[in-house]
């Protein structure tokens, strides 16, 4: 028996730490079905969200994820839990736009996916505070809490584009010469 990695005994260049792809939608697939006990709640609808998270992670580059993220988002209006509806729907979408791209065959470096973590983190500290701060300030005005939340992550997002992404559409010409 060889202690070298298997990697370097069949002649393929040896990567570091690595985990199977699929575990990127088995990690959305668990978010949205906990999400989904947690938002939803026993109900019919719950069939419906338990289903829409196994097609996402099945079927990761159809509307399957998006779709569950307005479920989830609806069924979060009358005061569900706002701090795992917001981590189960941002989760969802990460994984599933990260699992819609990764060859379903492939090892992720767990190397690769810190830069995604970090970035996960950042935006989750960033919006559980806001949500804290508006269920805070409307969270005993019912619906129109929701309403609220929905309208200060609107805002917070058209923010984040145009903080991040029209500098990087500026800067593309610069980068180029033109």
């Amino acid at each position: 028996m060889s202690l070298r990695p298997r990697a370097e005994r069949t002649g393929a260049p040896a990567i570091g730490r690595a985990i199977p792809a699929w575990t990127i939608g088995a990690l959305g697939l668990v978010a949205g079905v906990l999400g989904s006990v947690v938002v939803v709640g026993a109900s019919g609808w719950l069939v419906v969200a338990v289903l829409l998270a196994v097609a996402a992670a099945v079927l990761p580059r159809g509307p399957f994820a998006a779709l569950l993220v307005v479920q989830l988002a609806i069924a979060g209006l009358d005061g569900a839990d706002v701090a795992v509806l917001v981590l189960a729907t941002h989760l969802v979408l990460a994984t599933s736009l990260l699992w819609a791209w990764t060859p379903r065959t492939a090892r992720v470096q767990l190397r690769a996916l810190l830069p995604a973590a970090i970035r996960f983190v950042a935006v989750q500290v960033a919006v559980q505070a806001v949500a804290f701060v508006v269920v805070a300030l409307f969270g005993d005005a019912g619906p129109v809490g929701g309403v609220w939340l929905a309208v200060a992550g609107a805002v917070a997002l058209l923010g984040l584009a145009l903080g991040l992404v029209v500098p990087m559409l500026l800067r593309t010409g610069e980068d180029t010469g033109h």
